[in-house]
């Protein structure tokens, strides 16, 4: 009995892993792709940023409804028909005869992740009981989407000479992977819950104009009446959101989870480490291809070194969150992650590329240890029955920072009179954030204990 447990434990494991590089591969592999998609099918900055946000949109935005679905109909069946989505998207996505078409393909890859990310940290959840198999299983997750967000600009480098749609293909193998491990799970429970469909049309709306409106401001200037316009309607309906989840009886987020310590922590600390990193992605390979003149290869090839060493940042990391808890762990990463976007801002233009390499190392090796112990924290903040809804609430914030990561840096890059001073913002600003997350860190949390207090 307990070796089919352990057995069923490394298919999920495995199966929760490869979904988590595939969700996070997609999210940055069309990087490097989109100067050569914009010559094919056309479009501006402000387009090109819909190809990119239209899947972090979606993703964010729907993650709280995928989370309730994953509690409620189990965390298995959610996750299979996620993987069956993304497939079935990436290979619209492949084909697009149009910008506008590959911006719905987008979209639609955006809903499966949505489906896809949650239910993969439920499995887990369901499948490691012991706290220390836990921490190990998150370790691996988390390797599988950290090492994505390197191994994502270098694959887009290798396929897109050969055609950019292959940047989507890809995917395909990857997804029937994960059903094949997948179906040799155990099912997962089912808990009867009501749905907040007044919330999930509220956060959708929201999410959706306020990121357009940072996209406008970038396209039309900010004086725009529409961008205005559309930050302000952004912002009420998140605002209307946040109330409305006060007044149901069954929240689609549970305010009281933001009263838990830890959980205040790992939010802050979701949300700005991908606002820093889709941002400086974004900005640099735009960079490297635009200002630096290099090929989509030879930019993918900048990201290799941290790809390795995400990976190895990952796999310390568990044993660091065994050894020395979650708060060292986190403490531990977003100080190595400071160091490393401070390298990067303090060396003189032109700032060379083997250093850009180095620096997204070290911040590449920080975000690995981090992430796993923010997860962890998370999932030991609530019991098992809200343990969907709490990884969905921790990756919404992720996803909503990476989204307004590339919609806020984009805007930056168009006022800005080079991608260098572009790429220096990032770097500045991605530093100071992550010294306040340290900050509020240090003085709100004081002990592991308060992780559930």
């Amino acid at each position: 009995m307990q070796s089919s447990t352990r057995y069923s434990s490394v298919l999920t494991t495995a199966a929760a892993a490869i979904a988590s590089f595939l969700v996070g591969m997609d999210v940055l592999i069309v990087n490097v792709a989109l100067p050569t998609i914009t010559v094919e099918l056309g479009g501006d900055m402000a387009t090109q940023q819909w190809v990119v946000d239209g899947y972090s949109l979606l993703f964010a935005a729907l993650l709280l409804f995928a989370g309730n679905l994953a509690d409620r109909w189990g965390a298995k069946r959610v996750f299979v028909a996620g993987a069956v989505l993304f497939a079935a998207a990436s290979l619209f996505s492949a084909f697009a005869w149009s910008m506008m078409a590959l911006v719905v393909g987008r979209c639609l890859l955006g809903v499966a992740s949505a489906l896809i990310l949650p239910a993969s940290m439920s499995l887990i959840n369901e499948a490691n009981p012991d706290p220390r198999r836990r921490a190990w299983a998150l370790s691996l997750w988390g390797a599988g989407g950290a090492s994505a967000s390197a191994v994502g600009p270098l694959l887009g480098g290798l396929l897109t000479p050969i055609h950019w749609s292959l940047v989507f293909a890809i995917n395909v193998p990857f997804c029937l992977l994960v059903l094949a491990l997948t179906l040799r799970i155990a099912p997962s429970p089912k808990r009867i819950t009501r749905f907040d469909w007044v919330g999930q049309t509220l956060a959708l709306v929201g999410l959706a104009v306020l990121i357009a409106g940072i996209i406008e401001v970038g396209a039309l200037g900010v004086a725009s009446p529409v961008a205005l316009g559309l930050l302000v309607a952004g912002v009420a309906g998140l605002v209307l959101f946040v109330f409305s989840q006060s007044k149901v009886a069954v929240p689609m987020m549970p305010l009281g989870l933001f009263r838990v310590r830890g959980m205040q922590v790992a939010l802050m600390i979701g949300f700005v480490m991908i606002f820093n990193w889709y941002g400086m992605v974004f900005i640099c390979t735009m960079f490297l291809q635009n200002e630096r003149h290099m090929g989509a290869f030879a930019a993918g090839l900048v990201f290799v070194p941290s790809a390795f060493v995400t990976i190895l940042g990952n796999l310390i990391g568990g044993q660091i969150i065994n050894a020395r808890g979650s708060k060292f762990s986190i403490t531990l990463g977003l100080g190595i992650m400071i160091v490393g976007f401070l390298i990067e801002f303090v060396t003189p233009a032109p700032i060379p590329v083997w250093l850009i390499a180095t620096g997204l190392s070290v911040v590449g090796f920080g975000a690995a240890i981090t992430t796993p112990a923010a997860a962890g924290v998370v999932l030991k903040s609530v019991d098992s029955a809200q343990a969907g809804i709490a990884s969905a609430m921790f990756n919404t914030f992720r996803q909503v920072g990476g989204a307004c990561g590339v919609a806020v840096f984009g805007v930056v890059a168009t006022f800005l009179p080079s991608l260098t001073f572009a790429l220096r913002s990032v770097f500045l600003v991605s530093a100071v954030l992550l010294m306040v997350v340290l900050l509020y860190e240090l003085l709100r949390w004081n002990d592991e204990r308060m992780i559930v207090a």
